[in-house]
C-alpha cells in the first residue's frame, strides 16, 4: 500500500504536478498501446463542440473544486502522497470554471486515448508527457503550447489556482483542428438486485494509506459524495452528486519518477472486478478496458444498466477494501 507516505506528504504535494511536471527528459517510459478514438454516441443532443477530458487537483488546498457538478463523467484515480486525482470529462454541459487544473499522469493519457478526449492539464509526470505523442492524445497542456486556455486565480497559491472553461478548450480544439470526440452511450436502464446500499466508502482514512476518507452516501435519489464524512460541493454551491457509482479494482504498481516520490501507474490490461451502484442497488461486476474505453458487465454477461445522468468511476487498489452500508 503506501507505507511512510503521510511523513512524506508535505515534500509530495509541493513536487507533484507543479514545477517538476516542466521536466521531459527522463527514464524510459512504461509501453502503452495507442487506441483509436471512439464512435461519438450519445442518446441526448451534446452542448460542446467535442467531449474533452480535463485533470483535477483533489488536494485539500484545492478545495472546492469548480465545474464537477457539470461533468459527464468523472474517474477518480488514486495519486501519490494518499490523495487522489480527477478526470474529468465534458460533453452536455457547459461550465465557467473547471479546476483547479494539475498536471497528466501516464493513467489519465491511456484513458483519455482510449476514448479519443482532448486532454487538459497543466505538465506531468515524466513517462506521461513523453505518451502523448505515441498515444496521438489531442492534447492542451497549459504549460507547453496552450496556456492561452487557462488563467490562475488569485484567491488561491500556486499550483491550485488554474483553471480553464468549457469555451476556452473548445476553442483551443478547434484552433488546434482536432476531430471532435464524444463519450460512448452506456447501456441505459434500471439496475434491480436484492443488494442495497445507502452508504459506502471508497478511500478509508487510514494511517500511512490515504489522508482522507471518500464516501457515497444514497439520498434523494442521488448519490451525495462526501470526504470525511462531510458532503462535498463545489465552489459555487452546487452538491457534487451522482446518478451512478462505479468501482473498479486495479493492479497498482511503482512508477519510478525522478520528480514525483511515490508515483504510482495501474495495470488497465487485464480488466477485473468491481461493483456498481444505481438506483440504491449495488450489483457485482466486471470490467474491460481497451479501444473504446471501458466496459462494465454484470455476472450474466449482459451490460450494466445506467440511469441517465452523471456516473463517476472510482479506481481502487487491488486489495484495497470498500465499504458498503445496506440500507435499513
Amino acid at each position: 500500500m503506501r507505507k511512510g507516505w503521510i511523513g512524506a506528504l508535505a515534500a509530495m504535494v509541493l513536487l507533484a504536478g507543479c514545477g517538476a511536471s516542466q521536466q521531459v527528459s527522463g527514464p524510459k517510459s512504461h509501453p502503452v498501446t495507442k487506441a483509436k478514438p471512439a464512435t461519438a454516441t450519445a442518446k441526448s443532443a451534446n452542448t460542446l463542440y467535442s467531449a474533452f477530458a480535463v485533470t483535477i487537483d483533489n488536494q485539500p488546498a484545492a478545495w472546492p473544486q469548480s465545474g464537477l457538478s457539470q461533468a459527464d463523467l468523472v474517474f477518480e484515480f488514486p495519486a501519490e502522497g494518499g490523495i487522489t486525482r480527477y478526470l474529468a470529462v465534458f460533453w452536455h454541459k457547459s461550465a465557467a470554471k473547471i479546476g483547479p487544473v494539475r498536471s497528466t499522469r501516464i493513467y489519465f493519457d491511456n484513458v483519455a486515448a482510449a476514448y479519443g478526449w482532448p486532454l487538459a492539464h497543466a505538465g506531468g509526470n515524466v513517462d506521461a508527457l513523453k505518451a502523448i505523442g505515441p498515444l496521438g492524445i489531442k492534447n492542451l497542456d497549459q504549460i507547453y503550447g496552450s496556456g492561452q486556455w487557462f488563467w490562475r486565480s488569485t484567491d488561491r497559491q500556486m499550483p491550485h489556482n488554474l483553471y480553464t472553461s468549457t469555451n476556452l478548450i473548445e476553442q483551443g480544439i478547434q484552433k488546434d483542428g482536432y476531430t471532435p470526440a464524444g463519450i460512448p452511450a452506456l447501456a441505459e436502464g434500471k439496475l434491480t438486485g436484492t443488494k442495497t446500499t445507502s452508504s459506502l466508502i471508497v478511500y478509508a482514512n487510514l494511517p500511512n494509506v490515504w489522508v482522507y476518507e471518500v464516501g457515497w452516501v444514497w439520498q434523494d435519489g442521488l448519490y451525495q459524495r462526501q470526504i470525511d464524512g462531510n458532503n462535498v460541493a463545489t465552489q459555487a454551491g452546487n452538491d457534487v452528486t451522482a446518478k451512478n457509482v462505479v468501482i473498479i479494482t486495479v493492479p497498482e504498481f511503482s512508477d519510478p519518477d525522478p520528480y514525483t516520490p511515490g508515483a504510482v501507474n495501474f495495470n488497465l490490461a487485464g480488466g477485473g472486478k468491481g461493483y456498481v451502484m444505481s438506483g440504491g442497488v449495488r450489483q457485482d461486476i466486471t470490467w474491460t478496458f481497451g479501444q473504446g474505453g471501458f466496459r462494465y458487465a454484470l455476472a450474466n454477461g449482459k451490460p450494466v444498466p445506467f440511469a441517465s445522468g452523471q456516473t463517476w468511476v472510482e479506481v481502487v487498489p487491488t486489495g484495497t477494501q470498500v465499504t458498503f452500508q445496506p440500507t435499513a
